[in-house]
């Protein structure tokens, strides 16, 4: 009897639960557009959620691209993070922030708690 390898039905529980919490969280976010944006450009939020993102995809393409040490990688950005706002700052015209940074800081360590987190899912699913 031959089996089938590979089948797009196949999916682990992890896989499923990260599809379905992203998949939620998209359409909450989508459907409550008109709510939202007000509310970010009142607290000037807009800007923050930019950095946050910004820094939670240059942590993943960071780690995929150059598969350093996940602290190593998070370690750097945060760096690289703190380094842009001290540039900014001394340029003149630009305005270097503290909330930036944490915005930036918190993205990157977002993305390493994602890292563990799903590393904790895939042992479980494999024992």
């Amino acid at each position: 009897m031959k089996k089938i390898v590979n089948s797009p039905f196949d999916v682990n529980k992890a896989s499923l639960i990260r599809y379905i919490t992203i998949s939620v969280c998209a359409v909450l976010i989508v459907l409550n557009w008109d709510s939202i944006v007000p509310f970010l450009n009142k607290y000037h939020l807009l800007d923050k959620t930019g950095h946050f993102f910004g820094f939670l995809f240059l942590s993943w393409l960071v780690d995929k691209l150059l598969n350093l040490n996940i602290m190593v990688t998070t370690i750097g950005l945060i760096f690289y993070s703190g380094l842009t706002e001290i540039g900014q700052h001394m340029l003149g015209f630009r305005s270097g922030q503290w909330s930036d940074f944490i915005a930036d800081s918190l993205g990157c360590l977002c993305y390493l708690l994602i890292v563990y987190i799903d590393n904790r899912l895939m042992l479980k699913v494999k024992k």
